[in-house]
């Protein structure tokens, strides 16, 4: 007899992995990527180290986490919630009884959206408003992006302005998988170091995937004064946050979509709650001899900001 995933919703997380998404394969390239994502070097991007967190230590805590706050016993619950429409949706045979959801080869970021919402995006809302039914106006919102909407998407994890709690919002950002391939990813990650200026020096290292990326991320929290944050292919994961003045970065090893010892939605889960201050979570280091970056503070700009120094037709003013 199978269970339901509120029967013993630890075990369900601990167990239960993303099904395997199909995608179209090819790309659009390292140009053409960064132009969808207005990647340009700017003087203003205070980033300047990435720090990987020990998988160990995370993936302990995470565990201990878990242990101490979702329940191996039954909630007495149905796995969808008549009201709001929420439910468990990630299949976990022979345990758990969840029905798969049939969806469409991912062709397009529209599709790929529709693979990640309705599969971990869905449960993990779902497991997180069963765990804290006082948090039911946190909720994930789709954030209009004037550029990249081919490529990638970028989320919200916030709650109701009507409410007041002491927990950040998070972005989380969905690229393409045939645009940012699990290289790119581990790269992102793997970055220990980052050159904010683009010289000659340092131009070819730059002029890669993983530091456009960077570029978008900090950039987009950084406007949202949101420090948390996710990056993710649907197929890999990476968990993120930056430091209170913003020249740091602490990030998770990545994590695949059928990753075990945690889960995806272990990991997702644990982060959320950390993103919204609550008991267990990670807690940021504190970054020594780092001022406060003033987020409320407009960004200055000057000449140099606005062209490539390598091109042959930079910018021409004309002074009538």
């Amino acid at each position: 007899m199978a269970w339901r995933a509120a029967d013993n919703l630890r075990w369900y997380l601990r167990d239960a992995r993303l099904p395997v998404m199909e995608h179209i394969s090819g790309s659009t390239g390292v140009g053409q990527l960064s132009r969808f994502l207005e990647y340009h070097p700017r003087r203003w991007r205070k980033l300047r180290t990435i720090n990987t967190i020990d998988l160990k230590l995370f993936s302990d805590m995470i565990f201990d986490w878990a242990q101490e706050s979702v329940p191996c016993t039954s909630l007495g619950i149905n796995d969808e919630d008549n009201i709001s429409g929420e439910r468990f949706t990630v299949p976990c045979e022979p345990y758990f009884a969840i029905p798969f959801l049939p969806l469409g080869r991912a062709r397009d970021i529209e599709r790929l959206f529709s693979w990640i919402d309705n599969f971990p995006l869905e449960t993990v809302k779902r497991a997180l408003h069963l765990l804290y039914p006082e948090f039911k106006s946190w909720k994930f919102d789709h954030c209009y992006e004037a550029s990249g909407q081919a490529v990638f998407k970028r989320l919200t994890w916030s709650q109701s302005s009507h409410t007041v709690h002491q927990g950040h919002p998070l972005n989380l950002f969905l690229f393409a998988p045939w645009e940012v391939s699990m290289k790119d990813i581990q790269q992102f990650a793997n970055l220990q170091a980052f050159a904010p200026q683009s010289t000659a020096s340092t131009r070819a290292a730059r002029d890669s995937v993983c530091h456009a990326l960077w570029d978008k991320v900090w950039d987009s929290c950084v406007s949202g004064n949101s420090p948390w944050f996710i990056v993710s292919t649907y197929t890999d994961w990476v968990f993120g946050v930056f430091s209170a003045g913003w020249t740091a970065s602490f990030v998770s090893p990545v994590f695949h979509y059928d990753s075990h010892g945690p889960t995806v939605l272990e990991v997702l889960l644990f982060w959320l709650v950390s993103a919204m201050n609550l008991p267990g979570g990670w807690v940021v280091p504190e970054v020594r001899i780092e001022a406060a970056f003033p987020t409320r503070q407009l960004l200055t700009a000057t000449l140099r900001d606005f062209y490539d120094q390598e091109s042959a037709e930079a910018l021409v003013l004309s002074i009538s």
